[in-house]
């Protein structure tokens, strides 16, 4: 399967098209804007790159997001977990959809609970 190029300016919206269709995601990588988004829209570049280090309880993050003057957006273990609840509750989940799942998350730190529609 395809992997996602890292320090490369990515739409949120076409990652979690690209995750919702199979492509792997490598949950070592964080996803970073230079936007210092509180809510994610489905027009956000983001781009993604490894992880800060973590040094005396300060995060120290790669030349590459400094130099570029971003933002950490989402841990890449958590948004594949929120993209994984949201499929899993929702198969069929809209982009908008996960993206209302991401946004809920990074509010309240708890998962969303897709209501599911029964079928006609």
């Amino acid at each position: 399967m395809n992997t996602f190029e890292v320090k490369e300016p990515i739409l949120i919206s076409t990652l979690i098209e690209t995750v919702r269709l199979g492509h792997e995601f490598d949950d070592d990588l964080c996803l970073y804007s230079s936007d210092a988004a509180d809510r994610i829209r489905a027009d956000l570049v983001c781009y993604l790159d490894d992880y800060p280090d973590v040094v005396n309880d300060k995060d120290h993050y790669s030349t590459f997001v400094t130099t570029n003057n971003l933002h950490l957006l989402y841990y890449g273990e958590q948004f594949k977990d929120v993209m994984i609840n949201a499929l899993t509750q929702k198969p069929q989940a809209s982009i908008g959809e996960i993206i209302e799942a991401l946004n809920y998350y990074m509010e309240n730190d708890d998962f969303l609970d897709h209501k599911l529609t029964p079928s006609a």
